[in-house]
């Protein structure tokens, strides 16, 4: 199960640890250039189910073979893989290095409030102590690790036909949780055909569906009409998205800021709104919009999570 976020990997470990032991897997330092970042989970089970994921397929196996022997001890595990391994038969083609700790008596009121935390929409922090927090001790933890995650990328699209449906589609196929607000019942339909579950019907400018854009979502303008342009647009810059987007040429977007203006919005308000929309310029077709549009999200998103100033966590959780 490829699941990746922590949120994700959290969710499946409470839902194994109902049931056996299972054993919570965290990358704690890499060196060179490693597949995934330090805080990067896995769990597994005493039956041998894995979620989530450490590295590109290379180490994984065997980390859930030390899992699993973690689990019938009791006892943590800190392994190193590449650079400074004992674990000579499994060289990592990228030259780095892996260090992460199995942990098979991680609290489960410790991981439940880090997931429920995100599932709420916050930042969350782990850390890792030699302070018993686990309900273990560790002579080689000389220092708290700490390791910071940031809520789930949501998007939320306001459009009508191929470009709506095209994104959609693709942001809900790579797990991004996705609204769409459509204008046509055609559309609403093929979205449903598509497998979008959240599915609003615009009716009329002047009642637009309640605003719950929080710091964590996206939203794109994806159709021209000035009435809809200037009401859905007013209402995301009065939000906390992150990132507000509308297509149209260079002109279009031009004119529809100048109209926000008209209306009391003040230039730096209004150059929130990126367009044109997508890292690469003039995309004709549907599809290819919806890559470009997606990479540009997603990287903004990545900027947010890396950066030091983005909302803090309420609480450091530790364990």
């Amino acid at each position: 199960m490829y699941l990746e976020h922590a949120q994700d990997v959290l969710g499946q470990w409470l839902d194994w640890r109902r049931e056996s032991k299972t054993a919570l897997v965290i990358v704690t330092a890499t060196e060179g250039g490693a597949v995934r970042m330090p805080g990067a989970l896995m769990a597994v089970s005493a039956s041998g189910d894995r979620c989530g994921y450490i590295s590109g397929g290379c180490i994984d196996a065997d980390v859930a073979h030390h899992a699993r022997q973690a689990l019938s001890t009791g006892r943590i595990k800190r392994l190193r893989y590449g650079k400074g391994s004992p674990f000579i038969d499994l060289p990592l083609p990228c030259g780095g290095a892996i260090d992460v700790c199995v942990l098979p008596n991680a609290q489960t009121s410790v991981l439940r409030a880090c997931h429920d935390q995100l599932a709420s929409r916050q930042k969350a922090i782990l850390s890792l102590t030699a302070s018993g927090d686990l309900g273990f001790e560790h002579p080689l933890m000389a220092s708290a690790l700490h390791f910071r995650y940031a809520p789930k990328l949501r998007l939320r699209i306001a459009g009508r036909g191929a470009d709506s449906l095209a994104l959609a589609r693709l942001a809900t196929a790579s797990g991004t949780h996705t609204e769409l607000q459509l204008r046509d019942a055609a559309d609403a339909l093929d979205a449903q055909r598509l497998g979008i579950e959240r599915v609003t019907t615009l009716t009329v400018p002047s009642a637009l569906p309640k605003l719950d854009d929080d710091p964590w979502t996206a939203f794109l303008l994806a159709f021209h009409d000035v009435d809809w342009e200037e009401a859905l647009l007013a209402q995301a810059l009065k939000g906390a998205a992150f990132y507000i987007g509308a297509i149209g040429s260079k002109a279009t977007h031009a004119r529809r800021c100048e109209r926000l203006q008209s209306i009391g919005f003040t230039e730096r308000e209004t150059h929130r709104i990126r367009g044109p929309v997508g890292l690469i310029p003039s995309m004709r077709d549907a599809s290819s919009l919806a890559v470009s549009v997606l990479a540009e999200i997603v990287e903004v998103y990545q900027r947010k999570v890396r950066s030091p100033l983005s909302s803090t966590a309420r609480d450091c959780l530790r364990v």
